[in-house]
């Protein structure tokens, strides 16, 4: 019985956090992905993170990105920190990246936080981080976050939903180390990005990538997966501002090699 009743609390106290969340939030136009028990979800200037504090890393981190935000001035600090908002045992510190062989990897870039010194020091956040293997931040994870800044140029806005995937049943060749430092800070197995935009055409458009958290390509294409995959490993569910059948056709678009290049070149 107690169990019920705790199973019970825990779920009102989602859909109390979910009702009261602001729809009016610029970074979450397209709806809240998703939450969990040990979730806390985190609201900054620059962005909204969704935090698991057993994980100590972030579920999924949304921002709005438009080409006026890119014109701001403000230098990459590297003043990486532990988050204010998180107690110490459930938020990774420095020392936990200390010779993990990680890089702390920034799912909100600090260049797509240039406007502002506030945005700037809040992307430094280690709730903002990952463990990322230094091969795929420093390239093929870096290119997509170019291209990404690109389209928010070439389409005057975007919407960008990101995080890790922690396991990929379909892949199992794959498996990097669990954790680690002192507080457990969960490696994952790889990492998504999720872009929404209006074409040219007034069309509304959603790309889906995904790389494995090792040394990949920078072939941006050859990443391309469906929303719906992303969704599968996840758990999460993009897209609830929309109509159902909007959504449910965005979920499932792959789009060809030459559609994707004249979306994204």
């Amino acid at each position: 019985m107690k169990k019920q009743i705790v199973a019970l609390t825990v779920v009102l106290a989602g859909l109390l956090f979910l009702s009261a969340a602001p729809a009016s939030n610029e970074h979450l136009k397209y709806g809240i992905p998703g939450t969990c028990s040990t979730c806390q979800i985190l609201y900054r200037e620059g962005y909204v993170a969704c935090n698991d504090t057993s994980k100590k890393d972030p579920l999924w981190v949304s921002y709005h990105l438009t080409a006026a935000y890119l014109t701001g001035a403000i230098k990459r600090t590297n003043k990486f920190i532990a988050d204010p908002d998180l107690q110490p045992g459930q938020r990774a510190e420095n020392k936990d990246y200390s010779k993990s062989g990680y890089d702390k990897g920034h799912m909100c870039p600090a260049a797509d936080q240039s406007r502002n010194p506030t945005t700037m020091k809040e992307c430094f956040y280690l709730s903002n981080m990952c463990p990322q293997w230094p091969n795929l931040n420093r390239h093929p994870w870096e290119q997509l976050e170019v291209k990404i800044r690109d389209l928010a140029v070439k389409y005057g806005e975007i919407w960008v939903i990101v995080g890790p995937i922690f396991e990929n049943a379909a892949d199992l060749t794959y498996k990097p180390n669990k954790t680690i430092g002192p507080d457990k800070v969960c490696v994952p197995w790889g990492f998504y990005k999720v872009v929404i935009f209006n074409d040219k055409g007034g069309q509304l458009q959603a790309l889906a990538f995904q790389y494995k958290n090792q040394d990949e390509t920078n072939d941006i294409p050859a990443h391309e997966v469906t929303i719906k995959l992303v969704e599968q490993e996840t758990g999460l569910d993009f897209l609830t501002a929309l109509p159902q059948n909007v959504q449910k056709g965005l979920d499932s678009t792959k789009l060809t090699q030459q559609e994707i290049n004249a979306l994204i070149n």
